[in-house]
């Protein structure tokens, strides 16, 4: 069903020569899967928001979409309602691998005021997402066998997961990217063109492969990356920023040079832990870096 937000909101009546401006219309809609193994999740939109939970108390995944357009009628708002895509492909054994695609005509630059959107809200039975063979271990002398993969790409608008443990593979040209009681595998790589990154979580240090060193990499061209970790977290942190400032509730120093500022070294210089065995890297070119301790 198509909702109209505002009737004629631009309009003004009794003055010849002026017109209506567009009315917002939004069309919702979703969808149920039943899934009882997920490998990978990837999504694909272009303009609009993205939002993956998981949910210890779902039976099946739940898939919303929302279709937003601007339009001058009721009838020129379905028409572009049918010209915007959302494609859903079920996973199917054995790669157990869940794709939705979203695309909108475009209505402007990559900076410019868009017309038609598409908002993602996925919520995903917790039960259902991949384990990691040898989850929460600090050793190198295992191997992740599986590890359930956020992929996620979006052009214009914001990312955000919530309580998901794996791979993330997160890429956003535009738009904030939020990871809340996250835990993040080697070899995730967030990156932001323009906005700001907030991560509240831990790293599982197992590596993929036999003797590799677990990496973490979060970036933002321009804009903060805020990330919040346990306080007995054992990583070297390899921190960055062009232009800003690195700050951070860990006993580490940043050196400054000019505008930039980076720190490569143990985040628990003090650690009893040992040596640690993965690196987190956090690159700002224009912003500043700042670490939680939880």
């Amino acid at each position: 069903m198509a909702v109209r937000s505002a009737t004629n909101s631009g309009a003004v009546p009794g003055i010849p020569g002026i017109t209506n401006q567009p009315t917002t219309y939004t069309k919702q809609s979703q969808q149920t899967l039943q899934i009882t193994s997920l490998t990978q999740l990837q999504i694909h939109n272009q303009i609009g928001n993205v939002t993956v939970a998981a949910d210890p108390s779902a039976t099946s995944a739940t898939i919303t979409t929302i279709k937003k357009v601007k339009a001058a009628s009721s009838d020129d708002a379905n028409k572009e309602f049918n010209n915007i895509s959302i494609q859903v492909q079920p996973p199917a054994a054995p790669t157990s691998v869940l794709t939705i695609n979203a695309t909108a005509p475009a209505t402007g630059n990559l900076f410019g005021n868009h017309n038609n959107s598409v908002d993602i809200n996925i919520t995903l039975p917790a039960s259902a997402i991949a384990p990691a063979s040898a989850a929460n271990s600090s050793t190198t002398s295992s191997t992740q066998s599986t590890a359930f993969t956020l992929n996620v790409t979006n052009s214009v608008g914001n990312i955000s997961a919530n309580g998901l443990k794996g791979i993330f593979q997160l890429k956003d040209d535009i738009g904030d990217i939020n990871m809340q009681q996250a835990t993040l595998f080697d070899s995730t790589h967030v990156l932001t063109g323009t906005g700001n990154v907030t991560f509240n979580g831990d790293l599982n240090t197992v590596p993929l492969t036999n003797g590799s060193t677990p990496r973490y990499k979060i970036q933002s061209e321009t804009g903060n990356i805020n990330a919040t970790l346990p306080a007995d977290t054992n990583v070297i942190l390899d921190a960055n920023t062009n232009y800003g400032s690195i700050t951070s509730d860990f006993p580490i120093k940043a050196t400054t040079s000019d505008n930039a500022s980076n720190y490569y070294g143990p985040l628990n210089p003090n650690s009893s832990a040992g040596t640690p065995v993965a690196v987190l890297t956090l690159n700002v070119s224009t912003g500043n870096v700042t670490v939680h301790r939880a």
